[in-house]
């Protein structure tokens, strides 16, 4: 019965063993096993295609190991990774380029459009706090496209469960550059419902700058909270704003945002009364419905 049960399930059993040697990138052996099954079944599409792929990545690995270790050969790695690619090959791949990408230095701002990134690899490899990590650390360190970024660790917070924190990043993304966020993010759970309701506000905004007041919004709506770290700024950001807005390299609704952030911190830090009303004014003119609600909201929550 016993001899039966392996007969039976002699292919599996096989296709098992050699998925352990995928893992552990002893493709030889793999390919041995493919070559027993073969021979027993010729015409098997699937273990043809096993094998061919598993050919194709042991000369590619060849190649790779023979090579200096650049952020080019391993990028070629990580676009060589496709749908088809044996799983256990592909969690093999991946934790390889893990462990080359730390060997390198500062691998946090090693980035290569449009997804080669030690915190993408990571999420792949459903290692998802340490791309959250990853993620944050290529922001902190000034990575150039802050926009992608800030989705990616809003993505990784996001499976965390971290809801406030993956809203807050998405939210920064679009304070950003809103026009570079991929415009599913806005059917995303965590922003729809928000976006939706702005929508259907009647407002003076421009409707192709929506995405982009969704910071704001989401401040007012209490989606997200503004930090002492995130209000408190030099005290003289007003004439900074002013240059930014005669000189155009802000838009209207990242200005009004800056200056929400310079209004709390005159109202919750510094006290400064005379400065407030200065900065209100202008929050007025450049958008009344904002600042309608703004007022609303501070009224009922003294606090940032």
């Amino acid at each position: 019965m016993q001899l039966d049960f392996f007969s039976d399930n002699r292919r599996n059993i096989l296709l098992n063993d050699a998925g352990e040697w995928l893992r552990h990138l002893r493709l030889e052996k793999a390919l041995t096993i493919y070559a027993e099954l073969i021979s027993e079944a010729p015409d098997d599409a699937e273990l043809l295609a096993l094998q061919q792929q598993v050919v194709s990545w042991q000369d590619r690995l060849a190649r790779f190991c023979a090579a200096s270790i650049e952020t080019a050969g391993l990028h070629h790695l990580w676009q060589s990774i496709m749908p088809e690619t044996p799983p256990p090959l592909a969690a093999a791949v991946r934790e390889l380029l893990i462990k080359k990408l730390l060997e390198l230095p500062s691998p946090e701002l090693i980035y290569l459009p449009p997804r080669f990134h030690l915190g993408v690899i990571l999420l792949a490899d459903g290692q998802v706090e340490a791309a959250e990590d990853w993620f944050a650390r290529a922001l902190h360190k000034g990575i150039s496209e802050r926009v992608r970024f800030e989705v990616w660790r809003g993505k990784a917070l996001e499976r965390l469960n971290d809801i406030q924190s993956a809203k807050k990043a998405y939210l920064l993304a679009f304070l950003e550059k809103p026009h570079e966020v991929d415009a599913d993010l806005l059917q995303s759970p965590l922003l729809y419902e928000l976006f939706h309701s702005l929508e259907c506000e009647d407002h003076e905004l421009n409707e192709a700058e929506l995405p982009a007041w969704l910071p704001v919004w989401g401040w007012i709506q209490g989606e997200w909270q503004l930090t002492p770290h995130d209000i408190t700024t030099a005290t003289n950001l007003f004439a900074q704003l002013e240059e930014a807005e005669q000189s155009g390299i802000l838009s209207p609704p990242r200005l009004w945002f800056e200056y929400l952030r310079y209004a709390e911190y005159l109202r919750t830090v510094a006290r400064n009364d005379r400065e407030l009303v200065r900065v209100r004014r202008l929050m007025r003119q450049r958008s009344k419905f904002m600042f309608d609600r703004y007022m609303e909201k501070i009224s009922k929550t003294p606090s940032v």
